[in-house]
């Protein structure tokens, strides 16, 4: 509780000059209106040394001083000024009561106005302090700013009992109460009982609406207020601009900026950064930039709200607009609007969004101060396009003490994640074994997505064992654990662990499976030839769990039927498909053609993908590969030819191996290129050799029946 004590012994009667403090009331009441600290510091020392603030003089200039300091943003003066006070009215009450509100601590508003109640309680004359209408309204405020509705009715209880309620200014803050403290419904029924409703009070229950995420409601309360012939003001469409902007819906962004031009209320920079704000967030960066440009190019104004600058640049982001950005990013340096954490932060956003990483780079370097977010962002940029090691070297920097402008930050949960996603990527076993201990020296072992990330990483790089051994450790599991080590065992082609553990998920009992469930056990069932039991799982979706089918589960089951060569079965099943087949569908059927050698399906599926993807070279090279295995060479050599002729031209295909975690290489089909390759292909062969003889004795042991 903040300054609610009383002084010991108040300093000596001092005679008060009879002209000082009226007239240094009337000058602290413009100071105030204006936030003129220095101003209000100065009228503090004229009113001390006039005597003006003495304990036998009325609370008058205490008060307006209080309040004047409380404008000024200046609460450690407003406290230690109270802590002089002896003695209090119902002024001091409110002014101490919105300042506890102002440093966001409601309860201690409210302990303050216990404290009141209590005084008069105690009070055995008739001096006793008793509450005004603004006393009661800093209250309200109170309550809302709690959001505490059973709080905010005991309140209302003690408005009606003394007699509170027949004041419309208590009236408009008890509709703001209920409206922010999220009960709309009894905001309503109080707004409609009032016989004159004006803008505050209808604003009042719009603006608690969207505050609480009632968007729709929010609307409808507009519609009634404008029936009810009230005409909104800026602070209204505010409130309706971010109800619109949340919602998404496009289709109400031209009627409600038309509303505003009708309103007269384009020139509202507050409304038209809100306009601004509200068509960039949505992705409309072309109404955004004419908007802006409207208000501040052709006027010679200077935007310098980062937030209004922020949204333009994260709808270039959302909308793909790589150059708008570029523009944007332009007139920021020309106005000399950087630096400013935000803005570059969101620069460096869009930048890694577009995978422009020298773009993101050079305005990370240019950074004056940076926060873990301009590090995490530019960590991640270079991690998601490949630059695993400067990744790396940069999460480094910053958890070494940010040698290069790390100001004393560390790494948290996003900054590890998105390392070990980038390890994960790049098939960087030795570095993502090294910032696992890492992980667990700081521990981020107890984090879920950490856990979850660090079980895919150790997947892909083929550690099964370690990816098992971290999900057991687990103290939480969320369905994404689950999901990771289904997935985990089908990368690894042992469907029955993938089985297993969709089992347990089942007995559990805590999560139920969701469609990524399902795709990652279909897909692990379908890598090791269960046919029946991936069938029956994709069955169990809608059956046991009401999940329709995505068309990935489709195309699994295609991929199930397709890889044991029942090619009856993938046709039937595609046929009663109750969606038509994309490209998706017929790409694992041409690849399973291809490993069993059907080439009439394979000629069915080539003609559907030229319909539906008539510019990709994929399966056309996968339908000259299937004829040239079967002898074809004249169709093959057709397919190439048009291909050619087309100008379309196969990506080479390319694979990377980690020479003991300090040497790196790309290589193709037949490379030669290694200062080893004599070597690397002599101990190819040589494993090459003793795999098909694994594979001889396997075939000769096993049972084979022929009919």
């Amino acid at each position: 509780m903040l300054s609610l004590s009383t002084p010991s012994s108040p300093p000596p009667p001092i005679r008060p000059s009879t002209t000082t403090a009226p007239a240094a009331v009337g000058l602290l009441r413009g100071a105030a209106g204006r936030r003129d600290a220095p101003l209000t510091a100065a009228l503090h020392a004229a009113l001390l040394k006039s005597g003006a603030l003495h304990t036998s003089q009325p609370l008058t200039a205490s008060n307006s001083l209080l309040h004047a300091y409380a404008q000024c943003g200046l609460h450690s003066h407003a406290l230690h000024l109270l802590d002089e006070t002896p003695r209090r009215d119902a002024a001091t009450y409110s002014t101490l009561i919105s300042l506890h509100c102002r440093l966001g601590a409601p309860l201690d508003a409210f302990r303050a106005f216990v404290d009141m109640l209590s005084q008069g309680a105690h009070d055995e004359d008739d001096g006793a302090v008793r509450a005004n209408e603004f006393t009661v309204a800093a209250l309200l405020q109170a309550c809302g700013l709690a959001k505490d509705e059973r709080l905010g009715r005991m309140v209302h209880g003690y408005l009606v009992t003394n007699g509170f309620c027949a004041d419309p200014f208590v009236l408009g803050s008890l509709i703001n109460m209920y409206a922010k403290a999220g009960d709309v419904a009894s905001a309503r029924r109080l707004l409609l009982r009032l016989a004159c409703r004006d803008v505050v009070s209808w604003t009042a229950v719009i603006s608690g609406c969207v505050l609480n995420g009632m968007l729709a409601d929010a609307l409808k309360v507009f519609v009634m207020m404008l029936e009810d012939g009230v005409l909104p003001n800026n602070v209204t469409m505010l409130s309706v601009i971010q109800a619109c902007s949340l919602m998404g819906h496009s289709g109400l962004f031209s009627p409600v900026h038309a509303l505003v031009v009708r309103l007269g209320l384009e020139d509202d920079a507050s409304v038209g950064n809100s306009l601004i704000m509200m068509y960039a967030k949505n992705g409309l960066v072309e109404e955004a930039a004419l908007l802006f440009e409207d208000l501040y190019l052709r006027r010679g104004n200077v935007c310098s709200k980062a937030d209004v600058l922020g949204a333009l640049i994260y709808g270039c982001t959302v909308s793909g607009s790589l150059l708008h950005g570029r523009e944007i990013h332009a007139h920021l340096i020309k106005l000399s609007m950087l630096p400013s954490i935000s803005i570059e932060n969101c620069l460096m956003g869009m930048y890694a969004k577009f995978e422009q990483v020298n773009a993101a780079h050079f305005v990370f370097k240019g950074m004056k101060v940076k926060d873990i977010v301009s590090w995490n962002t530019m960590i991640s940029c270079l991690a998601k396009s490949d630059y695993v090691n400067e990744a790396l070297e940069l999460f480094s920097t910053l958890h070494s003490g940010g040698g290069g402008g790390g100001g004393g930050l560390v790494p948290d949960f996003v900054t590890v994640l998105g390392v070990v996603q980038a390890c994960s990527s790049a098939g960087s076993l030795l570095q993502g074994q090294m910032l696992h201990g890492y992980i667990v020296k700081y521990g981020f072992v107890h984090d879920v997505s950490i856990c979850n990330a660090l079980i895919i990483m150790y997947a892909k790089l083929g550690i099964i064992y370690s990816a098992e051994q971290i999900f057991r450790q687990m103290d939480v599991k969320d369905l994404v654990s689950w999901n990771s080590m289904i997935h985990a065992y089908g990368i690894h082609g042992d469907g029955h662990s993938a089985l297993k553990y969709f089992c347990q998920l089942a007995d559990v009992g805590v999560h139920a499976p969701n469609a990524i469930t399902y795709l990652h056990v279909i897909s692990a069932c379908s890598h090791s030839g269960l046919i029946s039991e991936g069938y029956k799982c994709f069955e169990s979706m809608r059956k046991d769990h009401g999940i329709e089918p995505g068309m990935d589960h489709y195309a699994c089951v295609v991929d199930l039927f397709g890889r044991s060569g029942r090619f009856a079965e993938a046709e039937e099943f595609i046929r009663d498909m109750p969606v038509p087949p994309n490209s998706s569908i017929w790409g694992p059927l041409l690849a399973a053609c291809q490993l069993h050698g059907n080439v009439d399906l394979a000629e069915k599926a080539g003609k559907e993908l030229l319909v539906l993807e008539p510019d990709s070279d994929i399966w056309r090279v996968s339908l000259s590969n299937i004829y040239a295995s079967a002898g074809r060479f004249k169709d093959s050599t057709k397919i190439r030819a048009e291909m050619k002729r087309a100008g379309l031209k196969k990506e080479t295909g390319w694979s990377f191996v980690d020479v003991g975690g300090v040497e790196g290489y790309k290589f193709v089909s037949a490379d030669t290129r290694h200062h080893d390759a004599e070597k690397i292909y002599a101990v190819w062969h040589s494993m090459k050799k003793h795999m098909a003889d694994v594979a001889r004795d396997v075939h000769q042991l096993s049972p084979v029946s022929v009919n």
